[in-house]
């Protein structure tokens, strides 16, 4: 069975542990844009002061546009802002260093003028780097609706002594903060 699920920006964990559980999943290039789904071009990310959003912006997109066709738009210097923070919120993170430049290549590659592809290719590098034993299909009409649901366990996170455990961020959070035995917190909710 495959498992449909949407495209995000740098997915949250609870996303993530959805996609474990499916093992095949593909991503709805065609659904249409709907500017109430925030998650299409926003990340949640853990800092110093608390929890951040990082936004990419778009290029005027329409209720009728498919997301795989939505542009973005390269003003407010967005992917070296994102960058920044990621640095300042993860730099000092233990597994910071061993995903860093993958991810700042895809950050700052211009070829990835529409925010589906960009999405993609940080799922496909999570992927990857977590050797997690997902597949990744073409969207198909046999897929099935994902079912996601709050995780109750926590993880270590490093700000986590100054703000408490903060629930609900971006994969990247997991990753950063625990490496490779992210797999074995999301296999396990």
């Amino acid at each position: 069975m495959i498992t449909r699920f949407d495209s995000e920006y740098a997915a949250g964990v609870e996303a993530y542990a959805a996609m474990l559980r499916a093992g095949c999943v593909c991503f709805a290039a065609d659904a249409r844009y709907d500017k109430r789904r925030r998650a299409l071009n926003r990340m949640q990310i853990a800092t110093p002061s608390g929890r951040q959003t990082l936004t990419v912006p778009l290029a005027r997109p329409h209720a009728s546009q498919p997301i795989a066709d939505v542009a973005i738009a390269e003003h407010a210097n967005w992917r070296h802002n994102h960058w920044g923070a990621l640095y300042s919120a993860y730099g000092r993170t233990p597994f910071f260093e061993y995903f860093a430049d993958d991810l700042r290549n895809i950050i700052f590659d211009e070829s990835k003028t529409r925010i589906f592809d960009l999405n993609m290719a940080i799922h496909n590098a999570v992927v990857d780097f977590l050797d997690l034993p997902i597949t990744t299909v073409a969207d198909t009409a046999d897929a099935v609706s994902a079912d996601i649901v709050p995780l109750p366990g926590k993880y270590y996170q490093i700000w986590q002594a100054r703000h408490g455990f903060i629930s609900s961020l971006s994969i990247l959070d997991l990753l950063f903060n625990v490496g490779r035995e992210a797999v074995l917190f999301l296999s396990n909710k």
